[in-house]
């Protein structure tokens, strides 16, 4: 009886989350002190924030700003992106690329992930770009995983471009940051981005003439009064949570880093699939793993596991309803791959079950 008794009262492992912000007691406070201080519009927090983030990076000129999408409409504006431009992106860039594109009335171009990769090649873009309308090419680093098409090929064929950092803020390469690649570049800041304000992003340049522009675009004390001009401001209670998620980042990356190199050399003991390449500068912003089942299948081996998973969000040749069989790479992804949990705030029990897991599916 006694054992019996000792056997009912062990605990079990609880449900894992797909997903989860990675938020403190910090955040919390800091914005109740905004709050309390009656700062719900967007001043001088928000400064202090775009100030900071000036840092990151050594990035010259930032300005903060409440979607993605806003982001990318600013650059374009910025870079006079309009009717008679291209803008060429991956069919797993974000929407917020491709919805902006549609903004200024520009003509979107996809291309296909090469094999077994994330990401396009400077090869497959070339070879479809034979137009002479102006052209735009969105490098990015897709999922946390660092892009490696040649940007000087694509420059020195014309192409502008602008870079989106969302998955890798803060990460460095020889030397180079992620977010200087670009004319300008963009950074998300939504619910599950490695530096979340709720919704947001930071726009960021060297280009004090872009900058300027953006500025004057965008809602507050700089904007021109005798132009058309967006609401595109973050307000300072949000900003008064990246600030503190900057503080943060250095262990952000770090956990996000070593949850990610425990699933790849989990992976390499079975037949699933993922195509990070770069171990250590990689930032892992989603996890997918390509297996050879269906979706649901491994969708009901997690619920038995309690264990969240999502898929990679939708391609965006389904946004513009071109042939999937035009884009075979990414629709394989979409269909055979699944996303584990890779945030920060996972236990090393959980990150286990998680492993686990993966040895277990086959």
């Amino acid at each position: 009886m006694a054992l019996a008794g000792i056997y009912r009262t062990e605990r079990k492992p609880g449900p894992i989350e797909a997903q989860r912000p990675a938020l403190s007691k910090e955040e919390l406070e800091s914005v109740l002190d905004c709050l309390i201080q009656d700062r719900l519009g967007s001043g001088s927090i928000c400064e202090r924030f775009e100030r900071a983030f000036v840092q990151v990076a050594s990035y010259k000129h930032t300005l903060a700003v409440n979607s993605l999408t806003a982001a990318y409409h600013l650059a374009m504006l910025a870079l006079d992106v309009g009717p008679e431009d291209e803008v060429w992106m991956s069919a797993l860039s974000s929407v917020s690329a491709l919805d902006a594109c549609r903004y200024v009335g520009a003509t979107p171009r996809l291309v296909d992930p090469i094999r077994n990769s994330f990401h396009t090649d400077a090869e497959s873009v070339l070879e479809k770009s034979s137009s002479e309308a102006r052209k735009f090419f969105v490098l990015d680093h897709t999922y946390g995983s660092q892009s490696p098409i040649q940007i000087a090929a694509l420059k020195e064929a014309g192409f502008i471009i602008i870079e989106d950092f969302t998955g890798m803020p803060g990460a460095e390469r020889d030397g180079q940051y992620a977010g200087h690649s670009g004319e300008i570049a963009v950074c998300g800041l939504s619910e599950y981005d490695l530096v979340t304000t709720g919704n947001g992003a930071m726009v960021v340049t060297a280009d004090t003439k872009h900058f300027k522009k953006m500025q004057s675009l965008r809602y507050g004390s700089k904007r021109d009064k005798a132009r058309v001009a967006y609401d595109y401001r973050l307000e300072d209670f949000q900003a008064a949570m990246g600030l503190i998620q900057l503080n943060r980042l250095g262990l952000t990356l770090s956990r996000r880093r070593k949850i990610g190199e425990k699933y790849l050399q989990t992976l390499r003991q079975t037949k699933h699939e993922t195509y990070f390449q770069s171990p250590g500068i990689d930032c892992y912003h989603l996890f997918p793993v390509v297996v050879g089942k269906t979706h649901d299948e491994v969708e009901r081996y997690y619920n038995s596991l309690q264990i969240g998973i999502t898929r990679i969000p939708e391609p965006l040749h389904h946004f513009l309803d071109l042939p999937r069989l035009e884009f075979p790479n990414a629709e394989r992804i979409y269909q055979k791959s699944v996303c584990i949990p890779v945030y920060p705030a996972l236990t090393a029990n959980n990150v286990e079950r998680i492993a686990s897991s993966l040895r277990g599916m086959l």
